[in-house]
């Protein structure tokens, strides 16, 4: 009877040993969960890598494309001013028509062979030649004009021609990207500062983004000091058409404008986290990133977005493109506008940009 009593309590394990066998399980659960998050955040890491490549590697492919861009508007810029040419000249031609109608009416020779003096003989002749030599020329520059125009046309036609073969190597190029970014998508969003998002996103329903300065205010931390954070990739593969300080009609400009292949990758110029992506008028969609040390960066003129707020970027990592390539306007080249900032106040970005593009 005693045995039968011991036996079944024997069975059960002791409140100690459940106690130490659930918090053997909860370690467990917690060393798994910490080696799939580190398994994650270098999975993120190496896909974020890879942007950063296929990026740099795209962007000799949107240098081409701009060349090619440049080259054909030249080419449409030589055609319009030798075609204005070309109507000035036949406007003289067809001004002297009428004279040349007379004469094939009565030729010189029927001129001189009428009655007059020797010296009047002589300046009729002269006149005569100097008409024939007049109308002679404007027909050369008729001519010549024609012959460029034509020549040019040709030329236009192959730059075309090799513009749509690079902006076809480009589009590849980004396509590929592109399916990069998207297989990295849900791996960024899950290294995203939530309460970022959170943030703007509230600002945005309460339609207070009514300038960059505010949000920025808003949104960016401040530090002490004056170092720029180490590093910047430019952001675009372009050339700088308008620079910080320039005279413009608002003022001094307080940024670098770009001008780039149509559909060109903007990449972030340092490693940061996005506060701001989104559409925001009169910029078009637009980007603002934290690069630390109270440093934070505007990236505006996007067409589309490759981003979203809280996500954190590696430094030449993509965040966007601009608009598309204009088959009504193939010479047209979309312009990025980028802005640096420190403790929200606007500085001169192109040392920085200048240092790392030497380097």
């Amino acid at each position: 009877m005693l045995a039968a009593l011991v036996l079944p309590a024997a069975g059960h394990a002791s409140p100690a040993s459940e106690a130490m066998q659930s918090l053997a399980q909860h370690r467990a659960a917690e060393a798994q969960a910490r080696t799939q998050q580190r398994a994650e955040t270098a999975h993120a890491a190496k896909l974020a890598e890879q942007q950063v490549e296929a990026a740099a590697a795209l962007r000799r492919l949107e240098a081409a494309t701009a060349s090619d861009a440049e080259g054909l508007a030249e080419l449409q810029t030589q055609r319009a001013s030798t075609r204005s040419r070309l109507v000035t000249a036949q406007a003289a031609l067809e001004r002297l028509l009428p004279v040349m109608l007379r004469l094939q009416a009565q030729p010189a020779g029927t001129l001189l062979a009428a009655p007059q003096s020797p010296a009047d003989a002589g300046r009729s002749l002269a006149v005569l030649q100097g008409i024939a030599a007049t109308i002679g020329a404007q027909a050369q520059a008729v001519k010549r004009q024609s012959a460029k125009l034509a020549e040019l046309a040709a030329q236009s036609a192959a730059a075309l021609a090799k513009l749509k073969l690079a902006l076809a190597a480009q589009s590849q190029a980004e396509a590929a990207l592109t399916a990069q970014i998207a297989q990295a998508k849900a791996a960024e969003m899950a290294q995203a500062d939530i309460a970022l998002r959170e943030a703007a996103a509230s600002l945005a329903a309460q339609h207070r983004l009514d300038s960059i300065s505010a949000t920025i205010a808003r949104l960016a931390p401040k530090a002490s000091g004056s170092a720029l954070p180490a590093g910047a990739f430019l952001p675009v593969a372009g050339k700088a058409i308008q620079n910080y300080g320039a005279a413009t009609p608002a003022g001094p400009a307080q940024g670098i404008r770009f001008s780039a292949a149509p559909g060109s990758r903007v990449v972030i110029p340092c490693v940061g986290t996005v506060l701001f992506a989104g559409a925001f008028a009169p910029y078009g969609q637009v980007v603002i990133a934290d690069c630390g040390a109270a440093t934070s960066v505007v990236l505006a003129g996007l067409r589309h977005l490759d981003v979203a707020t809280g996500e954190r970027l590696a430094r030449g990592q993509p965040v966007g493109t601009l608009q598309a390539y204009d088959p009504a306007a193939p010479a047209r080249l979309p312009v990025l506008y980028f802005e640096l900032r420190r403790n929200g106040t606007t500085v001169d970005p192109g040392p920085w940009l200048a240092d790392a593009h030497s380097g």
